[in-house]
């Protein structure tokens, strides 16, 4: 996995964690595990993963309620 955090140390994976654990914005996922809390370079990733965990449940759903 990709380091995103180069200030913290935090990884993709560890983000996705965070997000998968109920984080929706850069501000909780820097609460969850500081990643997006010092020199916000990486807020454009932390976004993008933000964006796609969001993209990914609204096709799950779509999925589940498919009516014939």
């Amino acid at each position: 996995m990709a380091m995103v955090c180069l200030c913290h140390g935090v990884n993709e994976r560890r983000i996705r964690k965070e997000i998968e654990h109920g984080a929706r914005t850069i501000e909780e996922v820097a609460h969850a595990c500081r990643a997006g809390s010092c020199c916000l370079s990486c807020h454009p990733t932390i976004d993008a993963l933000l964006a796609e965990h969001v993209s990914v449940a609204a096709v799950t759903v779509r999925r589940r309620f498919r009516f014939a």
